[in-house]
Parts: C-alpha cells; structure tokens; sequence
C-alpha cells in the first residue's frame, strides 16, 4: 500500500497514544525475547497484539464516523511476521479531508512512534474499489480483515472487488502471471540457491499467495481450496502445498526473529533472504540439530526448505499452465480433449498426462516419459502426477534398467539445459528416486560454501546440462568431445562427479563407490563403469593444479599425465572440469580459470604424446626452453630488438624462465631490462588482455623489471589494491644480475580506461622511491570499507603448507575472507620472512579467496619446520591486521 506521509514525521500523540505506542513496543519486543515458537503461532500473535492496538487507537474515529481500520496484505491474512511492514487501509464514506488527516494522525502516527514500518492508504468506497485495477492494489485488497469499525462498508468493497475480478479475469491473471515471472527472475529459486528467498524466489511463499489470489479472478473466492473443485488443484497438491507453505513460513519468521535479535531492537529492513551466516542460528532456533560433521543443522534446515520449495514451484507451474490455457482460450471445460499425443501419452493444454488404461508398471516407462516431457516442454497433469507418486510410495514400481532404456535416459540428458525442467517432474513425483534409490540422500541437500550456487543434486544436473549445451555451442567443446572413447561414460561421470558428499569427504574418494553402484544399477558396460570411477576420483586434479600449481613445471605435467593415462580421459576430465565449473557458478569459473585450465590441458596433452618416446622432464623442460628461445629471436628485429640481447637476457636466467613466458613477453623483458635501472627506479609495462574477459572486465598483464628484493610483490599489490585492481596470478624471476622480471595478470575495476593504469604506474614509481606509505593507506582502506559494510567474519582464515611435486618450492595455500588489502598483507608478510615468491595464483571463490604462493627461502630452498612456523604467525597477524581485529 502506498503511504501519505513519510515515516520520520510523526507528532507527539495525546497521552492515550502515546501509552498504546509504548505498550505495543514492549509487547513485540518481548514476542522476540520469549513469545511463541516461530511459524504461524508466532504471526497470529504479533497480529492480535496489533489488532488490540490498532482497535483502541482507532475508537475514537470509528464512533465519529462511518469508516473501517482495515488490515490488508500479509497482516490481513495475519501472517505478520517480525520485520515485515504493517499494510493498512483506511476506509470512509465521504469524509473531508480534515477529518482524515485527523483519523490518521490518531491511526498511523502512534504505530510510528512504536517503531513499526507502516503503509498505509486512505480511500471511499468508490477510491477503493476504482484501485482494483492496480495489481499491488488489486492482491492487497483481497487479503483485507476488518480490524475495527464498519464491517458492512468492508463487505461491500470486497464483494465488489470479487465481482469486478471474476467479469475482467484476463487482465488481471495476465498482470499476475507477469509480476510472477518478473519476480521470480530477479529473486532466482528458492528450491536451490545457497541463500534463498523465502517469500519471493521461485518456490517461495508468494507463489502460494499467487495461487490464492488467482483463484478470486478464476472462481470468485480467493483461496486455495476453492482452485480444486474448479480443476487447477488437485486434491492431493493441496495438503502438499500448505505443509510446504507452512515450513516456508516458520523459517521466514525464524529468519525475522534472528535478524531482529541480532540488530537489537530495531525490526525495520527486509529479511527475506536467508543469508549463509545467518542459517546456523536459525536452525538451532528450529530445533534442528548437528548430527555429525557430514549432517549439521543448516544443512537439514536447508534440505526441509529446498524440497518445500519444490513442491510450491511445481504446484504453482501446473496450475498456471492450465490458467494460462484459459486465459489463450476461454472458460475451461472439465476435461479439454487431447491435443495430439506423443508416444502414447496425451498433450493439452500444455500438460502431458498418462492415459487412463496405462500401466504404470509397463517396462521402459519413466525412459518414455523423461522424453516425452524434454520433447514437448510440458508439465505433468496434476491426475497423473499424483498417480506415479502414489504409485512410487506403495511401492510397487516395477521398473528396471535395460540398455534401450539407459540408451534413451542418456540421450535426453545430453540435450543440455532444455531437459532440465523434464528431470524436474520426475524428480518430484519420485520417479527419479525410483529408478536410482542410491539418489536420495543427493536431493535437496545443501553445498554450504559461498561458490556453489545450487543444492547438489541440482548442481549435477545443472553441470549435465552445461556438458550438452558446451558441445553444441562452443567449438573447442566439440573438438574436444572427438577424443572422448566412450561419451556415455563421459556423461555419466559429469552426472555422478560429486555423489561423494552425501557421504563424506573427501568426496573424490567416497564418491567412486557410490558412483560404481548407480552406474551398474544402470546396466552400464564394464569399462564404462571403470570410466566413471575414475572421473570421480580425478575431477578435482587439473582445476585443482591450474589453480595452484605452476602450469609450466615439467614434474607437475609428467605427474598429472600419469594419473589421467590417456587422451580420451584427459578430454573427459577437461569437458567435466568446465561443466562443474560452469555449474558451481561465475566465482567458480570464468574465461580467466578456463585459459589456466586449457594451457594446463594443453601441456598434458604434449606430454601423453611424447611418452611414447620415453621423453624424461628434463628432455621436455629443455625442449619448451628451446622453443620459446628460438621465436624470441626470431620476433627481436620486428619488436626493436637485438637477437643477441635476447640471448643475453635468457642466458641470466632460470629454465623455467624461458618455459613460463610467451616469446612476446621475453623480447618485451630485453627491452626493459637494457639498461641497469637505478637503486629505486622501477619499469612498468601494460599490455592489454585478449579474450579473457572475466565477468564485464578484462585481465592485463603488467610487466615489472627492478633491482631485486623481497618486497616488490607487495607492493605491487598494494598499489593494486589501492586503485580497487585485482591480481590473479604473477610469475617472479631473478637474474645473475640482481634485476628482478616479474610477470602480473591484472584485472582493473569496472569500467576502467588506461589512465587507470597510468595512475597505477605512478604509484608503483612513487612507492620503488619510497615516497607512497602503502600499508598506511591500505589499512585505512579496509577499514573504511569494513565500516561500510558492516564487516563479518564468516570465514575462517586458513594456512597450509606443503612441497611442491618437485621438492623444490614450498606451496602455500591462504584461505580467507575476501577484503580489500588481504593480498597485500599476506605478501608483506612473505616479505618480512625474506620469502622469494617464485609463482602466485589468487582465486576468489564469493566471500572467500583462496590465494597459493609458490615460496623459497633465501637461499633457494624449501622452508624448514621451523620457517613454517614463523609463516603462519605472520600471514595471520598480517591478516588480523588488514581485518581491522587488532
């Protein structure tokens, strides 16, 4: 509703006013502390406290006059939850407008002052029933209660408001429809985002309102049951959608309650989104309980959540396809004729349903339907539905698996994204579960970190639908599946990738077990079964070495060519690796990730086809190194340099120099390394990114040449960070002569142009001089910018260390909350230990980074026990710091 008056322009009440504000403040507050437990209880409670408020602060008007105080929207149907606003109207015959202003100074104000966020509107009858033809209006209106005054002036515009629905259904139910979808886009679903929208995601509980009020424009009384003698409901969906409805609503109040304890007295502010550092202590304040480190409570609270989401959804998305054939083609009958069939199932109004005579024990069934429904794009009808779910729970399922059946299963699932909504209903009506029992404990259950942004049986088919759409849409995709030997196995293995975590971690492991049974309760080949043990066991290994590793180093490639042993399973891991990271969501994967993960896959590649020659390491170190000499060369005259000076410059530095760098970037590091740079002179070099968009930016490379120290990365990254850029990785050389060439991949802001890197440039100058105070300014950022935010420390920091596979290096992984400076801090710290970061890599995975350095102590080594030691007192106090906890 909308409001006359804005809520900080209250005026001091008479005594009476000022009580009845005072008294209903209290009475919420100690409904927060100890009132009901959360869910309906709760609402109904903090609604007749309103209402007793409401009816004394309106007396007065309503024995002046002929008006109604009239509760609409959620408070109307008194479902007031703790945060949510108070929707009024006040309703008169033929009132001035003095005394209206009166009637809400009375009214309204007092409800401010006890600090409740009301909206509010002030119409006649004639106003009120003309407002029906705005929808907020419209569905505001259809949940009015009477809360003090004229009931019979309230009954007449509700019945009123009923008759003019139900003559002009068509524009409203078009209007409604609308706002659904648009509603649903912008909140995405609540049946699998890790944060889900309680009341307005896809799913959420204003689905079930919409239901509610369609039914006033469809058979004139708004309601649910009134949609199942007129055929959109079927009998056995309403009992289903009001316990989902009902477990919805007690995590919204839950969630309210939280926020509002939290915040302290304050209850205004939206609180529809059950956010990740809030499920804990909503699940422990619904009773739910961890049962071990694999079940805590957030995740059974989220489960609970996601299958009631589903249920609503597709309740909702039946009912609307047969509203929606109405609304194309007139008043519906009882039963439309069929349309056309399609494999002997029958096809109307945009709805599949089995045939009356159909057995639904008949072999190869579930296969039949899982096509006919990606064929078509329908729903199930709510009589067949419920049939095969009646017919799953007794039982008595006779189905089993053949090759025509698998066959077919598999054929749909590679047609990418479009068979998802067809897995859908057979996920929902059990048939799923039926043919695949070791897939229950995988649905609906939660992946609570803050890069996955689907519950894990949705993530694998999300990540099945990825693997369709990449082969069809993208070239190298294609390419790729040519050298895949057994494509069925492929996708099996990308269906069954992370079963593991049902079961524990780490579910690379736990996973090939499980994924072996269901692949042979399929009926799958042999060798098809191996295959996806394997896919299982190894899918994390080249995302998980790209991220971390040196993609260059020869004893990393030999190690991992071992591993995966053959060309068609390398294709295999690649096309999987990028169906789960298109699947887990854009922190996950980007252009960026995949460039890392196509050089990686590249450089196996290379290796699998030299082994035949028994090519050690050495041999393909020293034949990467030849290369990259040889076209630095021969690029030198083109690019203003000398060949001999190339040489002269490789020639001061390490093999893996040569191997690392692009022959481009090697005659740009002669250039820039000519001349003897002074003692606090630094070179900077911008090239700008080629296809590697991540997000709506870019990635640069940033070439750095000075006279070497520890602290350069550092400062770097200081000055990076100060200018809100991001690095994501950085190769780190030193000559014979001192002269230290580093390498940066750089993403700038948003909407950056080169005079942001020019003001960068001149940064890093002013700080080689010693003349730009980087950590000051650093940690003034972070702090200012914690402020902003209000801070949080939902993830842990983290500090592993361990040998790299050639014993050369120390790896360590820094796992943290993402802020401004955390970079900074970390290779400050690395600096005041005399650490040579050799190679970088820095991911941000939602609030997390995961940062992995590539360290030698000063002499070149690995770092001892005691080095380690020093290293984790120091990157965490860095942290601590930057953090502004210290």
């Amino acid at each position: 509703m909308t409001s006359d008056h804005a809520a900080g322009t209250t005026a001091p009440g008479p005594p009476a006013a000022t009580a009845v504000a005072a008294g209903l403040r209290r009475r919420r507050q100690e409904l927060v502390d100890a009132g009901p437990p959360a869910g309906r209880a709760w609402c109904e409670a903090w609604s007749a406290e309103v209402d007793d408020a409401l009816g004394r602060l309106s007396a007065p008007a309503v024995a002046d006059h002929r008006l109604a105080v009239v509760a609409v929207g959620g408070y109307g149907r008194r479902e007031l939850c703790p945060g949510s606003d108070l929707d009024l109207l006040i309703l008169h015959d033929r009132l001035e407008q003095p005394a209206l202003e009166h009637v809400v100074r009375q009214v309204v104000y007092p409800l401010w002052d006890a600090g409740m966020a009301v909206g509010y509107a002030v119409r006649d009858r004639r106003e009120a029933i003309g407002a029906v033809d705005d929808l907020d209006t419209a569905t505001a209106m259809l949940d009015l209660r009477t809360v003090a005054g004229d009931r019979g002036l309230v009954q007449s515009v509700h019945v009123e408001v009923l008759r003019r629905l139900r003559q002009r259904p068509h524009r409203f139910l078009t209007a409604l429809r609308r706002a659904d979808d648009e509603r649903r886009r912008k909140a995405g679903d609540a049946a699998e985002a890790l944060e889900p929208d309680l009341k307005n995601g896809a799913g959420g509980l204003r689905d079930v309102q919409s239901l509610a009020w369609a039914a006033a424009a469809l058979v004139g009384v708004r309601g649910l049951d009134a949609l199942v003698p007129a055929g959109y409901l079927g009998a056995a969906d309403r009992p289903r959608l009001v316990h989902a409805r009902e477990r919805l609503l007690t995590a919204r109040v839950a969630l309210h309650l939280e926020a509002a304890r939290t915040a302290g007295a304050a209850l205004r502010g939206k609180h529809e989104v059950l956010r990740l550092d809030l499920q804990d202590a909503v699940a422990r304040q619904l009773g739910y309980e961890d049962r071990d480190e694999h079940s805590l409570a957030a995740h059974e609270l989220l489960r609970e959540l996601f299958l009631a989401a589903r249920t609503v959804d597709h309740v909702h998305r039946r009912a609307w396809s047969l509203i929606d054939a109405d609304l194309a083609r007139g008043a519906r009958r009882r039963r439309r004729p069929t349309e056309r069939e399609h494999d002997d199932f029958e096809l109307v109004d945009g709805v599949l349903r089995l045939p009356a005579a159909q057995d639904l024990d008949a072999s190869g069934l579930p296969g039949r339907l899982f096509t006919a429904l990606a064929d078509t794009g329908a729903v199930l009808d709510r009589s067949s539905a419920a049939r095969l779910r009646r017919h799953v729970e007794d039982g008595r399922p006779g189905w089993h698996w053949s090759d025509p059946e698998r066959d077919r299963f598999v054929r749909v699932l590679w047609r990418g994204g479009v068979m998802l909504s067809a897995l859908a209903e057979l996920d929902d009506v059990g048939v799923l579960t039926a043919m695949l029992p070791e897939w229950e404990p995988l649905r609906g259950r939660p992946q609570r970190n803050p890069y996955h942004r689907y519950s894990l049986d949705r993530h694998a088919w999300h990540a099945v639908a990825a693997l369709g759409d990449l082969v069809r849409r993208e070239s190298w995709a294609a390419e790729t599946l040519r050298l895949v030997e057994d494509r069925e196995g492929l996708l099996l293995g990308v269906l069954l990738h992370d079963v593991g975590k049902a079961v524990g971690e780490p579910h690379a492991q736990t996973g090939v077990p499980l994924a072996r049974a269901i692949a042979t309760r399929m009926g799958a080949a042999p060798g098809t079964i191996d295959l996806v043990a394997r896919l299982v066991r190894l899918h994390l290994l080249l995302p998980d070495a790209a991220r971390r590793r040196d993609v260059t180093d020869p004893e990393l490639l030999g190690e991992l060519a071992d591993a995966v042993g053959d060309r068609s399973t390398l294709a295999c891991l690649h096309l999987l690796a990028a169906a789960d990271g298109l699947a887990t969501g854009p922190t996950a994967w980007s252009p960026w990730t995949a460039s890392l993960l196509h050089t990686l896959i590249t450089k196996v590649s290379a290796v699998l086809d030299d082994q035949d020659d028994a090519a050690t390491a050495s041999d393909r170190e020293r034949e990467a190194a030849v290369a990259t000499v040889r076209e630095a060369q021969r690029l030198a005259p083109e690019l203003g340099a000398d060949a001999a000076l190339v040489r002269e410059h490789l020639a001061l530095l390490p093999t893996r120099y040569a191997r690392s760098v692009s022959p481009r970037a090697v005659v740009r590091h002669t250039l820039m390394a000519a001349h003897a740079p002074g003692a606090t002179e630094v070179r900077t070099r911008v090239t700008p990114g080629e296809d590697l968009a991540v997000d709506d930016g870019r990635v640069d490379e940033l070439d750095v040449v000075a006279l070497d120290h520890p602290g350069w990365f550092a400062k770097v990254a200081g000055v990076v960070a100060l200018h809100a850029g991001s690095i994501l990785a950085a190769d780190a050389f030193s000559r014979e002569d001192g002269l230290a060439v580093d390498t940066f991949k750089v993403r700038p802001p948003e909407g950056a142009t080169g005079a942001w890197w020019v003001a960068v440039e001149g940064d890093l100058a002013e700080a080689a001089a010693g003349k730009l105070a980087i950590r000051a300014r650093v940690l003034r950022q972070a702090r200012a910018v914690t402020r902003r935010s209000g801070g949080g420390n939902d993830v842990p920091t983290t500090i592993t260390a361990q040998l790299d596979g050639a014993g050369r290096a120390t790896l360590v992984e820094v796992r943290t909350r993402d802020r401004v400076g955390v970079l900074y801090a970390i290779a400050t710290a690395l600096a005041e230990l005399e650490l040579d970061i050799v190679v970088a890599r820095i991911q941000t995975l939602g609030r997390e980074v995961v940062d992995v350095f590539s360290v030698r102590d000063a002499d070149g080594r690995p770092l001892d026990e005691d080095h380690l030691g020093e290293l984790h007192l120091a990157v965490a106090g860095a942290i601590e710091e930057v953090a502004g906890t210290t």
